[in-house]
């Protein structure tokens, strides 16, 4: 059972116990229902805070209200981290109840422990630092929750969208030097960017909820391949939903395409899903208004399928980008220790060049307010130039 360990309390009567705990997982339920942040002090005293940004706090219980609409068999919830994320993470390991299990990744019945306890340390992670994030359960047999699965989307908009500069600051990764060059009609609408990062990450447990979790693999980068089709997936997903709710290609979604082509060069590569939200605003977005959400969660598939790599040319990608990374400049070790295989293979220099080409092109179109096309210019103009 995933539970909080109290200390002996062999003193007390056991009613009073069952009762403390039925109080405290009551009062956690309604706080997280309400969108509140449970603080649990060393004295266990709790108290409750609204968030500062009204107006931001409307757009998060809207799309958490439309999912929890769509989706009976699962709870979605929202946790606003910050300082007082300890309450929260308490709040929901409260509730989570006997024999509950992670469905974010595949596994047999007896890595059920294992896996939650890696869950549950990447939960507690993500609060911690401020990490945006999606985490499905299925719940145990006495989980206070009325649904049998529960999907916790971690997001702080403090340190996420607390405006348009916040928000590209964030996913650019800059400093304020860089970013003060940038043009400003490159910035990220930061409601938006709030919406679509609040249908990418339910998207996840959509994902798990009707697809399983990310397949087991023997291949040596097989997690981070298949971590790449849920990332590229939940991205075109999103895309979709926006366009269709603007009823056009706005400028923040070819912002993000543009952003995302600069991700391959980032300690997240796997989030480089350029190849496949480019095909969603290639879409008809008269088409896109017309579908229900399972029928643009089955073109997300359809679009991701049609634009990841198999295994093999996603390796052979990898080891180019490292290359690539060398001619730019850039460190190699944001890949970590997981790409140092890729880098001894050999790799297709047309690919490199062409990887060196892209991130250049739109690195550059970060500084000016032009009109970007969808394809960076082929290789051979930018040579002649």
């Amino acid at each position: 059972m995933y539970a909080i360990q109290h200390p002996p309390i062999n003193n007390i009567c056991p009613a009073l116990v069952n009762g403390l705990m039925h109080a405290l997982k009551t009062l956690a339920m309604l706080a997280l229902l309400f969108n509140s942040t449970v603080i649990f002090a060393g004295e266990q005293k709790m108290v409750t805070t609204a968030s500062t940004n009204g107006e931001l706090d409307t757009i998060i219980k809207g799309k958490i209200n439309y999912y929890n609409s769509m989706y009976p068999d699962i709870r979605f919830v929202h946790l606003e981290g910050g300082k007082d994320w300890t309450g929260e993470l308490i709040a929901i390991i409260t509730m989570l109840g006997s024999q509950v299990s992670a469905m974010d990744y595949e596994h047999p019945p007896e890595l059920r422990e294992d896996v939650m306890e890696v869950s549950l340390a990447r939960l507690r992670r993500m609060l911690k630092y401020d990490i945006v994030s999606a985490t499905q359960f299925r719940l145990g047999q006495d989980s206070i929750f009325e649904r049998p699965q529960l999907c916790v989307i971690t997001l702080n908009p403090d340190a996420f969208v607390a405006s348009d500069r916040a928000a590209t600051q964030y996913m650019l990764d800059v400093s304020d030097e860089v970013l003060e060059k940038v043009h400003p009609s490159r910035y990220l609408n930061h409601k938006d960017h709030l919406e679509f990062t609040l249908d990418h990450e339910a998207y996840h447990c959509l994902d798990s909820h009707y697809h399983g979790g990310a397949p087991m693999t023997h291949e040596t980068l097989g997690g981070e391949y298949h971590l790449f089709r849920r990332e590229s997936i939940a991205d075109a997903y999103a895309m979709a939903k926006h366009i269709k709710s603007r009823r056009k290609v706005t400028t923040y979604a070819r912002n993000m395409v543009h952003y995302r082509a600069l991700w391959l060069f980032t300690d997240s590569p796997n989030r480089c899903t350029f190849e496949t939200i480019r095909e969603v605003l290639k879409y008809p977005p008269d088409t896109l208004v017309t579908m229900s959400d399972m029928e643009l969660g089955k073109l997300a598939i359809e679009l991701r399928d049609g634009a990841v790599r198999p295994y093999d040319g996603y390796v052979r990608q990898r080891s180019a980008a490292l290359k690539a990374a060398k001619v730019l400049g850039l460190d190699p070790a944001l890949y970590g220790d997981q790409w140092c295989d890729c880098e001894k293979m050999e790799t297709d220099p047309g690919l490199v060049a062409s990887l060196v080409n892209r991130y250049r092109y739109y690195y550059d179109q970060l500084f000016t307010n032009n009109v970007i096309p969808l394809e960076a210019p082929p290789l051979t103009k930018v040579l002649q130039r």
